[in-house]
């Protein structure tokens, strides 16, 4: 019976032995599939829950047959799980080095990576002039194509045109944070290929739609736009950006931010992002979709900082929203990586070209949502007997609403 009993832990201690070898041939091929790794699991928990329970079944047999007295049963019961779960856990540890060499390869790639050339020439604010300049991701299809741009130094100029245009690709090229394009960037007399970098990012100041806030305190985070500000500095670029009360409610400038800022709120990330950009105080503004995603109050308090900085500062402002473009010195409407139109708005408008048409479909969108919205809101409160008629104003797409439906309700 010993014997048996014997063979049943050696049989256990080798399926369990070949199961802990799994990992490490994965670890030795490079093979970090999830298959992998849940099949090895799905094993692991078998051998690990199997094998305690079969250790208790076995150990309640002979106890049972007076085999082994009570306490030896309670001791290896005991024993069974013990061996069993640590062998497990330490199974898992293989895991831990599976993500760790699967991160390494991520790493080393990245490392292997050709640097960026730097250039030596020092840049010095002026206007930026884009000449025939082309630009592919993968070498084939073309982002854009031979676009000619002219911003002068202290004007507003707006980049348009519906997503995936190629604005942002173009205020990437401006900003030096994508080498490799055709034709010819200039900011002032130097050629953005022979800038060197450290000048560009004094020069130039990028506020995007996902700006990263570190996690901190909000005194941290202004800081990073100007390592030497006083507290009623940045008590005053808060007030500017509508955030200051907030913040003061909150504990003040040691108010603290998670990472990413997750704490506060779409418009409030934003608000503090631009709040820190304008610290920085640089002679050239790219606001990249700057206004998109957060709600009215913010987008007009951002939009009236944006306007603030009008005429001291170069502004490149890029939105696929066209109201926001309007009171723009010059407004470049791009389609499909091509520079469609240009000019002012009363002359885009004057045209009634592609930029004349998207402006007029976003404007009906805009007066259809808050017509909706406004008659929604008198149906519920005058009639509830009327809810179909609210829930499809507060909760139907305004798009999708025709015309025919708005007539219907309106009889109601």
């Amino acid at each position: 019976m010993k014997r048996k009993q014997i063979g049943i832990w050696a049989v256990c201690m080798a399926v369990l032995g070949s199961l802990l070898a799994v990992p490490a041939m994965a670890v030795d091929t490079g093979v970090y599939t999830g298959a992998v790794i849940t099949s090895y699991y799905t094993m692991m928990d078998l051998v690990a829950y199997g094998g305690t329970a079969l250790g208790g079944i076995l150990t309640g047999r002979a106890f049972l047959l007076g085999q082994v007295a009570m306490g030896q049963a309670v001791a290896m019961i005991l024993l069974s799980s013990e061996f069993f779960l640590a062998m497990r856990a330490l199974g898992s540890l293989f895991h831990v080095a599976m993500n760790g060499m699967s991160a390494a390869d991520r790493m080393f790639r990245l490392f292997d990576l050709p640097e960026m050339e730097d250039g030596t020439q020092r840049v010095e604010a002026g206007g930026i002039t884009v000449r025939d300049v082309s630009f592919s991701y993968d070498g084939k299809k073309e982002t854009l194509s031979s676009i000619n741009l002219s911003i002068p130094q202290g004007s507003f100029v707006s980049l348009c045109g519906v997503s995936g245009c190629g604005k942002s690709t173009l205020s990437a090229l401006i900003s030096g944070m994508r080498p490799g394009y055709e034709g010819s960037i200039m900011i002032g007399s130097v050629e953005l290929r022979n800038a060197a970098g450290e000048s560009i990012r004094e020069l130039i100041t990028v506020v995007s739609s996902n700006s990263y806030l570190f996690g901190g305190s909000v005194y941290q985070t202004l800081r990073e736009g100007k390592a030497d500000a006083t507290d009623e500095e940045l008590k005053d670029v808060l007030r500017r950006v509508n955030l200051l009360d907030f913040v003061n409610g909150q504990g003040g400038l040691s108010m603290k931010l998670s990472e990413r800022a997750v704490n506060l709120s779409g418009g409030q990330r934003q608000r503090l992002a631009m709040a820190r950009a304008l610290l920085k105080d640089s002679p050239i503004y790219i606001f990249d979709e700057a206004t998109s995603n957060i709600d009215v109050e913010s987008e007009e308090a951002i939009m009236g900082v944006i306007h603030s900085l009008k005429g001291s500062h170069t502004i490149l402002f890029i939105s696929h929203r066209l109201a926001n473009a309007v009171e723009s010195d010059y407004i470049a409407f791009l389609q499909q990586g091509v520079l469609a139109e240009q000019g002012t708005h009363a002359e885009l408008m004057q045209k009634r070209g592609a930029y004349f048409h998207l402006f007029e479909a976003q404007e009906k969108l805009m007066h259809l949502g808050k017509e909706g919205e406004t008659l929604g809101s008198r149906c519920s409160i005058s009639n509830r007997r009327m809810c179909g008629c609210w829930f499809m104003f507060n909760f139907v797409p305004k798009s999708l609403l025709c015309q025919r439906r708005k007539e219907v309700i309106q009889k109601l």
